[in-house]
């Protein structure tokens, strides 16, 4: 009997000494405590560890990056740099993996890595990191990327809340006052909601930051910011960053993770609409067919889905979607669940139906379009750019192993001309597109290294019909560039016609060619040596188009289609469809961040 009490309080001991060791914390409205995972998941951290090592720089106790070329925010355009973000991921995850071996590395690229936040109080970028060491915030020409805050103090909270017990008390206060640097420049720039991830992100920020450090009048600003967000997005039916690829998902992995830290009910009732809401716009426009995540999108890397897209939703479902396809995400924290509710649509689908988004409500509006059947999928978007990360026209097939696309682009000297833009009209199969031109417009970039008095020089302007993982085409170009014409692309039929095309005195003509993985056909309006435009100086500047897919000829042959320029305005029309723009290309001024997605 005592041999029994003695077990007893020797478990009990042990229960008590565990439960002390894992120190969690939560106070009603945030929870955290020192990370667990799984054996597979540290694998799948390690792997991640082994790909970087050859980056990290033991000297810099940072990873570098080399450039070649123009990017995004940044001065330089060569050479190798010292990366901030990239850097505090490598270290979230080395601290994850729980290996003894990595901690010190870890803690000196965290130490680092603070030492280069903008610290200055004077500075109107305060709390912000620049992308690399070499590239300091209080020199830099190009603009400063304020999401550094956002990005930066996610990671730095992750290894706060969760590896507090391995951190140097020195490193905790520095950790300590890089977050409510960051926090306040997130407050002060107080993004607007139609920012999707920006918006969520900074939110979690701020609220997890301010119930960390006791910051009354940021705990109440986080609320709000919360509350706005929720509002705004309940009227928009979803995120402005709509139906996106990339920023869907990581929408859904920091409302995620608000659900894992932020326990307040109200809040959290919030957090998980907001999250069930993202899930609902990819469900409805999966398509199981092909595997592709489709329908028109303000912004995406790549136009064919990503295999890790696969693993979340293996995961999510319980493993009732597997598709056998999926790469491991690297991110081994989101536990996503895909609502009970919505699983049909991935599972038994309804084909043919028609899927219509209102994605801006304010006039005029911006409204989606997405037909899916058995065999494909036709999209469109009612208004949008032709930027590179844009998908306002496409259409997909095939089958899961071998996906294929039609995506319709817009190029200048072969990248994509963002100060072009697209207005739609769809009935099902067919599609009336209406390009015209923004004298103030986006180059490479919507609003960063914008074009001037429609001033750009190129040596080459297309409009491309991109056929995307297609290996066998069967096309026949008309002999005139105004006539339609029929593409049979692995089993599908796709027609085009060319209703207009105007651009100064400069007159084009199609040709085709491929590379090992696409083929296309492009209206090349001009191709030689660089030269000078002036859109200010062109009075007409306008591509128009019928499109129509199908699985047979007569389902897609276009006629009766018609184009009537008058008094500076181009209306072309098919049966019920209609587009009218100008034919001069005006300005389009941004005035916030929401008309990002016109």
């Amino acid at each position: 009997m005592k041999r029994k009490s003695n077990a007893i309080c020797l478990l009990l001991m042990l229960v008590v000494t565990a439960c002390a060791g894992r120190k969690e914390y939560n106070d009603g409205y945030i929870k955290y405590g020192p990370l667990e995972i799984s054996q597979t998941d540290k694998e799948i951290l390690l792997e991640k560890i082994r790909e970087c090592d050859p980056k990290y720089d033991p000297e810099g106790c940072m990873l570098t990056q080399v450039l070649n070329g123009w990017n995004y925010h940044t001065d330089a355009q060569s050479g190798t740099y010292h990366d901030t973000r990239a850097s505090l991921f490598y270290a979230v995850d080395l601290f994850d993996s729980q290996e003894p071996q990595y901690e010190q590395r870890a803690i000196d690229i965290v130490d680092k890595v603070i030492s280069v936040q903008d610290t200055d109080p004077n500075s109107p970028s305060c709390g912000v990191w620049p992308y690399f060491e070499e590239e300091p915030l209080a020199t830099k020409k190009t603009p400063i990327d304020y999401n550094w805050a956002d990005f930066n103090a996610v990671c730095l909270l992750d290894i706060y809340m969760e590896h507090q017990d391995r951190l140097p008390a020195e490193l905790q206060e520095k950790m300590k006052n890089a977050l409510i640097l960051a926090a306040r420049s997130v407050q002060k720039r107080d993004c607007e909601p139609g920012y999707t991830n920006i918006a969520i992100m900074g939110t979690y920020v701020t609220y997890m930051v301010s119930h960390l450090f006791d910051l009354p009048e940021m705990k109440k600003y986080a609320n709000e910011r919360l509350y706005t967000f929720y509002q705004y997005t309940q009227e928009q039916k979803g995120f402005t960053e709509y139906n996106s690829p990339t920023y869907t998902i990581v929408a859904l992995d920091e409302l995620n993770r608000m659900q894992r830290h932020i326990v307040e009910p109200e809040a959290k009732r919030m957090i998980d609409e907001l999250y069930e809401m993202g899930w609902e716009m990819i469900a409805r426009h999966y398509h199981k067919p092909s595997g592709q995540w489709v329908g028109p999108n303000s912004r995406s890397y790549s136009t064919l889905t990503d295999a890790s897209f696969y693993d979340i939703l293996k995961k999510a479902s319980d493993g009732k979607i597997d598709l056998g396809c999926g790469k491991p995400r690297a991110d081994v924290k989101s536990t996503h669940h895909i609502p009970e509710h919505l699983l049909p649509y991935f599972l038994e689908p309804e084909y043919p139906r028609t899927e219509i988004d209102v994605f801006e409500y304010n006039e005029p509006q911006i409204k989606g379009y997405t037909y899916l059947t058995d065999e494909y999928v036709l999209s469109t978007a009612s208004r949008s750019s032709m930027w590179n990360q844009r998908r306002p026209l496409t259409a997909y097939w095939g089958t899961v192993d071998w996906p294929h696309y039609l995506q319709v682009r817009f190029l200048h000297d072969f990248f994509d001309f963002s100060t072009v833009y697209m207005h739609t009209q769809q009935q099902q199969n067919k599609v009336v597109a209406v390009m015209d031109f923004g004298t103030d417009g986006g180059d490479k970039h919507i609003t960063i290294g914008r074009i001037e008095e429609g001033k750009f020089k190129a040596s080459d302007l297309r409009l491309r019909f991109e056929l995307g993982n297609c290996r066998e085409t069967c096309i026949q170009l008309p002999s005139c560039d105004n006539d339609a014409f029929t593409l049979e692309v692995e089993g599908v039929q796709i027609a085009i016609q060319l209703l207009e095309a105007r651009f100064g005195s400069w007159k084009g003509h199609l040709e085709q060619g491929k590379d090992e993985k696409n083929a296309w056909i492009d209206y090349v309006i001009y191709a030689g040596e660089e030269k000078d435009f002036d859109l200010t100086k062109i009075d007409q500047a306008v591509y128009a188009l019928a499109l129509s897919v199908g699985s047979k000829v007569d389902e897609v042959a276009i006629k009766d289609t018609k184009s009537i320029l008058s008094e500076g305005m181009l209306q072309v029309s098919w049966g019920r469809l209609s587009v009218e723009v100008p034919v001069k290309p005006t300005e389009k001024p941004i005035k916030s961040v929401s008309q990002w997605f016109y």
